[in-house]
């Protein structure tokens, strides 16, 4: 009677566990969705970047479900996505709320990129403390990515080397023959990505023999007369500047107003169509800004994307649209992983090499930097006619470069 017991014991055991093993591989079978979330100014200043940024991310997620969605190992099948987002008004404590939000009460499966340096350093706190991946694209200040994180990733270059083929262009004896600028100057705003781009700008131009100079100026500055009177006083003849849209285009007006006439003018937030509209077409040729993404580019997805956004929305994408790559970058990194373990996901990030739009994707930790992309690369653009084309390097020139600025001639 006893060994009876004891079998009918182990039979019954050996159901729980048969039950149990079903009971969790039906609760993997039952899952329908993966669900991504993220913030993006709406409002507040940089409405003008998160605008576009959420256009892109709804426009790639159409595009990942008009193919299936993304593919799964562990359950066998391709998951569709559905997007969570919030406002999170241009401000870095209420992005971080959010982002913990999505992930201790939204239950998100992955997070995806906010936008701008400052609400990015905030979130990447919030990223690690979850041990929840995340893949920046417009957030590439240093000091992200030198706090050791882990769990978070870049796609584009530190901001400290973005102005660096600003620099380049000008020593390049093929591309200006003669008489290149000899001093530059550098101007800043005291925010945290025009400090770290500007800063190596002016550290990579000292370092290649230029006479540099160098001068920061408040968030919000009304008045530049000061700093353009002491640019003409030390014969300045090439301008360097990474601040932000509004504060670049009241010093830029200035800088017509006083007359002063530079050979060369790069300015980083030059970029947007914004900038000739205010000026005019003639007003603006010559001026250059940094470049990451050409609407012509033969990268990956790249003209699905593109003809799937001006489907969608009835316009083209600009570049802050491109904030989904890293949404690109993640669907590879879990059909790699093949679960949506986010510690594993975490390690086919670091292990493997990625394609988007904005380049291939390889995560390497150097010179004091976690998880940056090796093969990222910026780009020079300038406005010639009106239009901004791609001048250097070489590789994705669109026109040749003009120099020096036509009002210097």
């Amino acid at each position: 009677m006893g060994k009876r017991f004891a079998a009918a014991v182990v039979i019954c055991c050996f159901a729980c566990l048969g039950f149990v093993f079903w009971a969790g591989d039906a609760g993997a079978a039952e899952k329908k969705e993966i669900v991504f979330g993220f913030s993006v100014p709406l409002t507040g200043d940089l409405e003008y970047a998160g605008v576009p940024s959420k256009k892109g991310y709804e426009a790639w997620a159409e595009m990942v479900n008009a193919n299936g969605g993304i593919e799964v190992k562990e359950y066998g099948k391709k998951l569709p996505v559905r997007l969570v987002y919030y406002d999170d008004k241009t401000n870095p404590t209420t992005a971080a709320k959010i982002y913990e939000k999505l992930i201790t009460q939204d239950k998100v499966d992955f997070l995806l990129s906010p936008w701008g340096s400052s609400i990015g350093f905030a979130v990447s706190q919030i990223a690690q403390k979850y041990k929840m991946p995340i893949i920046f694209v417009w957030i590439s200040s240093d000091p992200i990515y030198k706090q050791g994180y882990d769990y978070v990733f870049s796609i584009i270059e530190p901001a400290s080397r973005h102005s660096w083929s600003a620099v380049k262009v000008i020593m390049d004896k093929k591309i200006v023959k003669s008489d290149p600028p000899k001093n530059i100057f550098v101007i800043t705003a005291k925010e945290l990505y025009p400090k770290t781009a500007d800063t190596g700008a002016m550290e990579y131009a000292k370092a290649k023999g230029f006479n540099t100079f160098y001068e920061e100026v408040e968030k919000g500055c009304k008045d530049f007369t000061p700093v353009i009177t002491r640019m003409k006083s030390e014969h300045v003849d090439g301008v360097v500047t990474s601040t932000y849209y509004a504060d670049f285009f009241v010093m830029y007006r200035q800088i017509q107003e006083l007359g002063f006439r530079p050979k060369y003018l790069y300015a980083a937030h030059s970029d947007l169509d914004d900038f000739s509209e205010a000026f005019g077409p003639k007003a603006v040729e010559g001026v250059c800004a940094h470049g990451f993404w050409g609407k012509s580019w033969d990268t990956f997805e790249n003209k699905n994307f593109v003809a799937t956004y001006k489907k969608k929305w009835g316009e083209d994408p600009n570049q802050w649209s491109i904030t989904v790559t890293s949404g690109q970058v993640m669907k590879q990194a879990i059909e790699k992983a093949g679960t949506l373990n986010s510690e594993k996901v975490k390690d086919a990030l670091k292990s493997g090499t990625f394609e988007c739009m904005l380049s291939k994707v390889k995560y390497v930790d150097e010179g004091g930097f976690t998880n940056v992309n090796e093969l990222a690369a910026t780009g020079l653009l300038q406005w010639q006619g009106g239009k901004l084309v791609f001048v250097y390097p070489g590789e994705v020139a669109e026109g040749s470069f003009i120099y020096p600025m036509p009002w210097s001639k």
